[in-house]
């Protein structure tokens, strides 16, 4: 029976049942157990009417999903998978003095980490919606592969959890507001084994995951549940985790302080990993790896130039202890224009730290925009929905005219004016012209 044909049956099933009651009411032949079985069957009525209507529901956000799933993953297939995959390795060109990357400003003593900017995804599986970022879908297989063949070196996870499941993180796209807008949700476990299989099949180059806690549950029990389980979700990157080297011990936050320091050659086929958290507070596990903090090799805190983010739950510290920050775009495009010296104290205050300029999903930055992030400012990590820029004609239009022989110029800035992905044209590495 479909949800008309049950609210039909309701609409005349429990009126024709009123009646009868009336009848019998007015014919004195009422009895207790006539007006139980009526009851029962008017409940019954009820019942099956509601059960119908919740499958039905279930079943058309099931379809809805699916739909949503097979148109862009149709459309991507048709775009970003007839692209050359953007998978030059930048550690490989400058150990192998490659032209531009044995110009005499590229050198092992210049190549720290803090000098380059991977091009990061935004929300990782994350396929947005049928005609914008909201309202879409996560497919964590497709959606890992497509930003890998674009260039990406670095995945933000937007971790929540679903209030009817607080102990089960996983990835979901909400808006400004705290609502959900993501038809579905993302699998942290899913990701990290697609990453782990496809990151460095042909570009050794070092991929940074950010690990950005939207929520966490408020109950004891209810955090120590969800920590463990995204600890446990980071598992199938185990054999490629930044750990134990013989620049010392990274786990555990251990070496957060000399990371972004480190040349980023010595981080070949490595995932580094970061977190909104300070994981260091969580306690001691009989199995290291079930601590999340395990896992981490450098916390992210609140910028002190930022005012606003996007459900951060790390307390703002002081620049000279912070390693890594988060901030606002929104707020890191007012530095320049703030004062005569806006520019100048945050290079200097940021001079040992990796920032992230996050926005919402949707957010699709500018040329000019991004130059004043980059170039101007030299913030290492802005988080795109890179998926959707590399499907649009601008992209395909911008890499038409990529330079078989690029210049230092080239891999030090956009190579278009429009295509915001320019900056990463010719590995997923964008090098700063401004030596740290």
């Amino acid at each position: 029976m479909s949800l008309d044909d049950s609210q039909l049956a309701a609409s005349i099933l429990i009126p024709l049942l009123f009646i009868i009651h009336v009848i019998l009411f007015f014919m004195d032949v009422l009895t207790p157990t006539l007006l139980t079985i009526e009851l029962f069957v008017i409940l019954l009525i009820v019942f099956i009417s509601l059960a119908i209507k919740y499958k039905s529901r279930d079943t058309s956000e099931k379809i809805s999903v699916n739909t949503v799933l097979s148109i862009r993953n149709r459309a991507l297939g048709t775009s970003i998978d007839t692209l050359t995959p953007n998978d030059a390795s930048v550690t490989a060109l400058v150990l192998n003095k490659t032209t531009p990357y044995n110009d005499r400003s590229i050198n092992t003593n210049n190549n720290t980490l803090l000098n380059w900017s991977p091009l990061t995804v935004r929300l990782t599986g994350y396929l947005g919606g049928k005609v914008s970022g909201l309202d879409g879908v996560f497919d964590m297989k497709n959606g890992i592969k497509y930003a890998l063949e674009l260039g990406a070196r670095s995945f933000v996870f937007d971790i929540d959890y679903l209030d009817t499941k607080p102990c089960q993180p996983v990835l979901i796209n909400r808006d400004a507001a705290g609502y959900m807008r993501s038809l579905n949700t993302g699998s942290i476990s899913d990701a990290m084994t697609e990453l782990n299989e496809k990151a460095f099949l042909t570009n050794y180059d070092p991929v940074i995951l950010v690990l950005y806690l939207r929520r966490i549950p408020p109950g004891n029990n209810q955090q120590a549940a969800f920590f463990t389980s995204i600890a446990e979700a980071m598992n199938p990157i185990s054999m490629n985790h930044l750990g134990l080297t013989e620049d010392g011990n990274f786990h555990n936050c251990g070496s957060e302080s000399s990371l972004f320091q480190g040349d980023i050659i010595s981080y070949q086929k490595k995932f580094i990993v970061l977190c909104n958290y300070d994981t260091t507070q969580l306690p001691n596990a009989s199995n290291p790896k079930d601590n999340l903090n395990f896992w981490i090799n450098c916390r992210i805190w609140q910028d002190v130039n930022s005012t606003h983010t996007i459900g951060s739950v790390s307390k703002p510290v002081s620049a000279g202890t912070a390693y890594s920050t988060v901030g606002s775009t929104s707020d890191f495009l007012t530095i320049p224009g703030s004062s005569n010296n806006g520019t100048t104290e945050f290079i200097n205050r940021h001079s040992s730290t990796y920032v992230i300029a996050l926005g919402p999903v949707e957010e699709i930055l500018t040329i000019k925009q991004l130059s004043t992030l980059l170039p101007t400012l030299g913030i290492q990590s802005i988080p795109m929905d890179i998926i959707r820029l590399g499907e649009s004609p601008i992209h395909t239009k911008a890499l038409a005219a990529k330079k078989a022989n690029p210049s230092i110029t080239d891999i030090t800035s956009a190579s278009d004016s429009e295509d915001p992905l320019s900056y990463w044209m010719y590995a997923g590495y964008y090098r700063f012209n401004t030596i740290i």
